[in-house]
C-alpha cells in the first residue's frame, strides 16, 4: 500500500508540472504579431487575385466606363426612301411630279449638351468604383477573421488535447487512491465526466475548424477541404493611437463616403444637362430626288425642337438640384455612422485588451496558484480531490474564455481595417466558454461579447 501512495503522489507531483506549465499550451509555436503573419498574408494575397466577387465588380467598372463615349455622340442620323408617283400608273421619267428621293437627317443637339451628359456618364461610371473597392475591404476583412476563427479552433483543439492528456492522469490518480480506500467512487465519476466533456469540446472544435477552412478556401476559389498550415498562434495585438485617428483612418478608407460623394457629383451633373435641356435642339436635313430622264432634285433644311413645354424640363432642374442637395445629407449620415460604428470597435478592442491583461495578469495566475495549493493541500490531506479537481478546471476554462477575447479582438481589428457599416460578422460565439466550466468562467466569457458588433 506505501508503494502505492508513493505512486500516487508522484502522479500528482506530475499533474501540478503539466497544469501549472507556462501558456500556451506545450506543442504551440511562438507568437507571430497579426500583421506579420506569412499565412495570413499570402491567402488575403491570393484572394484578391482568384476571388470571383472581385473579377465581377471589376467587369462592372469597365462596362460602365463604356458609356462615357456613348453618352458624347451625336444621334443617329436617319435615312429614307421615299417614292412619290404623279398619277395612278407608275410614271418616273414621264410625269415631272414623280420622283424617287433619298433622303438624310441628322439631329443636333445645342452645344454643350453633348459634354454635359458625357460628364454625367462619367460620373456615374465612377460610382460604380467604389463598389470595387468595398468588395476588396469585405474580402480581405472576411478571410482576416476566418482566420482568426480557424487560428482559435486550433488552438482550442490543442488546449482540449492538453486538457484530455491531464485528465487521464487524474483520473490514474482518482483509481489508484480508490483502490488504496483513500479516494471514493465519486471521484472516478467526476473525472470521467470530465473526460466526456472534453470530446464534446474537440467535436465541436474540430467542426468549427473545418467550416473556417471552407470559408477561407471559399474567399480564395479554392476547394473547400484545402489545408491550411497554421504554424502562428492566437496573440494578441494592442490597437495603436487614439479613437480619433481611427476615425480618420476609417473615413479615408470608406468607399461609402466616397460613393456618397460621387453620387452628389452625378446628381449635380444631372442638374447641369436638365438645365441645358432647356436649349433647343437643332436639325438639318438633305435630299436628292431622281426623276427618271427628267432633271433630278435636291433639297436642304433645317429644323429646331423648341422646348415649349418649359414646366416639365423645369421640374426636372428642381428634381436633380434637390437629389443632390438630398445626397449632401446622405453623406453626412453616412459619416457619422461610420464615426460612431469606428469609435465603437476601438472602444470594444480597447476593452478586451484590458480583460485579456487581467487574465494574463490576474485571473490565470491567480487560478495557477489555485491549483498549486489545492495539489499541496491535498497531498497533506486538508482538502479532498474536488477541490484539485475544481481549481484544474477553472484554471482550463479562463485560458479557454482567454482565447476567445483574443480572437474577438483580433476581428474587431480586422473590421477596423474594413472600415464598414455593417458589424454583423465581428463577434463568434466561440468565446463563450465551454459547457461545464466554472460559474467564474462563464461570466469571464459572457464579458468577451464586449467583442460583437
Amino acid at each position: 500500500m506505501v508503494s502505492v501512495v508513493r505512486g500516487v503522489r508522484i502522479v500528482i507531483v506530475v499533474l501540478g508540472v503539466l497544469c501549472l506549465a507556462p501558456y500556451p499550451a506545450r506543442g504551440q509555436t511562438t507568437a507571430v504579431p497579426l500583421e506579420d503573419d506569412p499565412v495570413l498574408q499570402a491567402l488575403i494575397a491570393e484572394a484578391m487575385t482568384r476571388n470571383p466577387e472581385l473579377h465581377a465588380a471589376q467587369s462592372a467598372i469597365s462596362a460602365a466606363q463604356t458609356s462615357i463615349e456613348r453618352a458624347r455622340a451625336l444621334p443617329d442620323p436617319m435615312v429614307s426612301v421615299t417614292y412619290t408617283n404623279d398619277g395612278w400608273a407608275p410614271s418616273l421619267g414621264s410625269m415631272p411630279m414623280t420622283t424617287l428621293g433619298f433622303m438624310v437627317s441628322q439631329a443636333l443637339p445645342y452645344s454643350g449638351k453633348r459634354d454635359l451628359r458625357a460628364a454625367l456618364a462619367a460620373s456615374e461610371a465612377r460610382q460604380v468604383e467604389p463598389a470595387l473597392a468595398r468588395a476588396r475591404l469585405a474580402i480581405e476583412g472576411a478571410v482576416r477573421r476566418a482566420y482568426h476563427g480557424l487560428l482559435l479552433a486550433r488552438e482550442r483543439l490543442a488546449l482540449t488535447a492538453e486538457q484530455r492528456e491531464l485528465w487521464q492522469q487524474i483520473e490514474v490518480v482518482a483509481r489508484a487512491r480508490y483502490a488504496v480506500g483513500q479516494g471514493a467512487q465519486p471521484d472516478v465519476l467526476r473525472v470521467q465526466t470530465e473526460v466526456t466533456r472534453i470530446e464534446q469540446r474537440a467535436i465541436e472544435q474540430t467542426a468549427e475548424a473545418e467550416v473556417r477552412l471552407a470559408e477561407i478556401n471559399r474567399l480564395r476559389a479554392r476547394p473547400l477541404d484545402t489545408p491550411v498550415d497554421t504554424p502562428a498562434r492566437l496573440v494578441l495585438s494592442p490597437l495603436a493611437g487614439s479613437p480619433d485617428e481611427a476615425v480618420a483612418a476609417a473615413r479615408a478608407a470608406s468607399p461609402e463616403l466616397e460613393g456618397a460623394a460621387l453620387a452628389i457629383e452625378a446628381r449635380t451633373a444631372a442638374a447641369a444637362v436638365a438645365r441645358r435641356d432647356l436649349k433647343p435642339d437643332f436639325s438639318v436635313q438633305a435630299g436628292y430626288m431622281n426623276r427618271g430622264g427628267l432633271d433630278a432634285m435636291w433639297l436642304a433644311g433645317v429644323g429646331i425642337s423648341w422646348p415649349f413645354n418649359r414646366k416639365a424640363r423645369e421640374s426636372a432642374v428642381a428634381e436633380a438640384e434637390l437629389r443632390a442637395k438630398g445626397g449632401g445629407h446622405v453623406l453626412e449620415s453616412l459619416d457619422v455612422q461610420l464615426a460612431f460604428k469606428t469609435r465603437e470597435r476601438f472602444t470594444r478592442a480597447k476593452a478586451l485588451e484590458k480583460l485579456v491583461a487581467l487574465y494574463d495578469d490576474g485571473i490565470i495566475p491567480q487560478n495557477q496558484m489555485t491549483v498549486e495549493a489545492s495539489l499541496a493541500n491535498y497531498q497533506t490531506g486538508k482538502v479532498p480531490f474536488v477541490s484539485v479537481l475544481e481549481a484544474m478546471t477553472a484554471l482550463y476554462a479562463d485560458r479557454w474564455a482567454r482565447a476567445g477575447l483574443v480572437a474577438d479582438h483580433a476581428r474587431l481589428r480586422a473590421s477596423l481595417l474594413e472600415a464598414s457599416l455593417d458589424g454583423g460578422s465581428e463577434m463568434s460565439q466561440a468565446s463563450v466558454p465551454a459547457a461545464g466550466g466554472p460559474s467564474g468562467a462563464q461570466t469571464a466569457g459572457g464579458m468577451s461579447g464586449m467583442g460583437g458588433r
